[in-house]
């Protein structure tokens, strides 16, 4: 009985833990310029956790990791927010070829491929952002299943919470998770 207890009591903390670190991160994306920071922190806490480390405390380690990455994610933001604003208004404008729709469903494709290993290799290696940007590229081709399973889950957990709004509060924290899972076995290979 005391083991039912212990694995209950554990995976209690765990759920609770996963919605404090998505409840901080949901606060601090409010201010729509620090989507990146917070993000990026998320996923630092998120490591700390797979990697067995001790965290000193959600809070804590989610505010740590937020000063540390603060300029450089803010950097990183501007640049993709100006690709995505372009891949955005290519489309709106190329609707109608369809060769040039491919190429740019494929240059979305990389986009995304390097998007879902920015923020997992930001918050594994201290690097500078041009390196980020390669390292996540690099990964990204080196591992095609990995990507595609990586950027499933970002679709998946999109599509959860455009169904089930009130997931927003466990959704992007647990994806987080599942996600770094996955990138860590990549990054001790």
């Amino acid at each position: 009985m005391n083991i039912l207890n212990s694995r209950m009591l554990r995976s209690i903390e765990k759920i609770v833990d996963l919605f404090l670190l998505n409840l901080i991160w949901l606060l601090l994306c409010l201010p729509v310029v620090t989507i990146f920071p917070a993000t990026a922190a998320m996923y630092g806490v998120t490591r700390k956790w797979v990697m067995g480390k001790e965290t000193g405390g959600i809070f804590r380690s989610f505010f740590i990791q937020f000063r540390e990455c603060f300029f450089q994610s803010i950097g990183i933001s501007l640049l993709w927010f100006v690709l995505a604003y372009l891949i955005f208004v290519n489309y709106q404008l190329l609707h109608s070829n369809l060769l040039m729709m491919g190429i740019l469903g494929l240059l979305t494709l990389l986009f995304l491929s390097i998007t879902v290993y920015l923020f997992p290799v930001m918050a594994h290696l201290e690097t500078k952002w041009k390196h980020l940007i390669r390292n996540s590229l690099i990964m990204a081709i080196s591992y095609p299943l990995s990507t595609l399973l990586l950027i499933g889950i970002l679709v998946i957990s999109m599509y959860l919470i455009y169904l089930i709004p009130v997931l927003i509060f466990i959704i992007g924290s647990l994806s987080v998770y599942v996600s770094y899972t996955i990138c860590h076995k990549l990054f001790l290979k």
